[in-house]
């Protein structure tokens, strides 16, 4: 048996020690017992296989996808927010002295948790921001699992803007900090991460010089009535029931367009079972009517997840080149 915990994002597993700091998943036990297989990944290297043997005490790597070369790994940090809950942020910081444009990336769920591992979306664009100046700040806002149900349960139904608070925090103290130009402040985000782009620009829109959101959720209402019938249920307990149509309308930032005033770029997958299309589509209408910069991208092979190798290297260049555009242009540093 092994006793595997999360400790502040990372992986720790009693009785076997890891390769660095990072995150172990799916263990595998030869039918000996004698040996472990499991996933391993870091802030810089991407999911490798391992295999531990406890006899000899000795792991090896069985295969080599390579790390990110300069790849950078975060410091973590708490931050007190507004009734004095800590909020743990993971900060990547370029070279240099800055100061940096800075990057706050939101993880979806909203039951989930950002980790220091190399992903195909926020640990890959996360090293590409950084490889390209900017610095990243991914916090994990209440709401968020691996501290407890408490702590997960901080942002149910009427306490969802609560979590959008958090966010203003975390600008305040990411701008009293010398290496970072709070004034060229961005929040990322997809899925539920997107939401909490939208409501941050909506509810704190003198925070925020942009935005940059992936099927993200604009109005709680139309979205979960267009969304799987599955995953209706499920929703409502975190967002509120359809049956309350005023509260959804006052946490959606749908509620309050006149207000978005930054710079927003979009992605959505067309075939997306979760978040409707729609709810990108409507959004981008309504801010380009009013005069906001807005770019919307869809991809017509997508669904939710931007799974396509190609599609992924496009979105990524077309929303830094975006950032570039609006909140200044950096030095471009080569990707490798």
């Amino acid at each position: 048996m092994l006793v595997a915990a999360n400790e502040d994002g990372y992986s720790r597993i009693e009785g076997l020690p890891l390769p660095a700091d990072g995150v172990a998943d799916h263990f595998v036990f030869s039918p000996d017992r004698s040996r472990v297989a499991f996933g391993f990944s870091t802030a810089t290297e991407p999911h490798q296989v391992w295999v531990h043997d406890f006899g000899s005490g000795e792991a090896r790597k069985l295969t080599d996808l390579g790390t990110v070369d300069a790849g950078v790994e975060p410091e973590l940090y708490r931050v007190e927010s507004f009734d004095g809950e800590p909020i743990p942020v993971f900060l990547f910081l370029p070279e240099g002295e800055g100061p940096f444009p800075v990057v706050v990336t939101v993880h979806g769920g909203p039951e989930s948790q950002w980790r220091p591992w190399y992903s195909s979306g926020f640990g890959a664009l996360t090293q590409y921001l950084v490889a390209r100046g900017y610095a990243v700040a991914a916090p994990n806002v209440r709401g968020s699992t691996g501290y407890g149900k408490r702590f997960e349960h901080l942002d149910d139904v009427e306490k969802r803007l609560d979590s959008v608070e958090d966010l203003a925090a975390l600008h305040a103290w990411l701008s009293a900090r010398p290496e970072v130009d709070g004034s060229r402040a961005v929040v990322y985000g997809r899925s539920y991460g997107g939401y909490m782009v939208l409501a941050a620009l909506a509810f704190q829109p003198e925070l925020w010089a942009a935005g940059i959101e992936f099927v993200g959720i604009s109005n709680l209402r139309t979205f979960l009535e267009n969304t799987s019938v599955w995953r209706r249920a499920a929703r409502e307990r975190e967002y509120g029931p359809l049956s309350d149509p005023e509260l959804l309308e006052r946490l959606s930032p749908w509620s309050r367009l006149d207000a978005i005033r930054a710079p927003l770029f979009i992605e959505h997958g067309r075939n997306d079972p979760r978040v409707p299309v729609s709810e990108s589509e409507a959004i981008h209408r309504e801010l380009v009517r009013r005069g906001v910069r807005c770019e919307l991208v869809i991809y017509e092979d997508e669904g939710h997840l931007v799974e396509k190798l190609a599609n992924r290297v496009d979105v990524f260049d077309r929303a830094v080149a975006f950032l570039d555009e609006v909140v200044g242009s950096v030095e471009l540093a080569p990707i490798r």
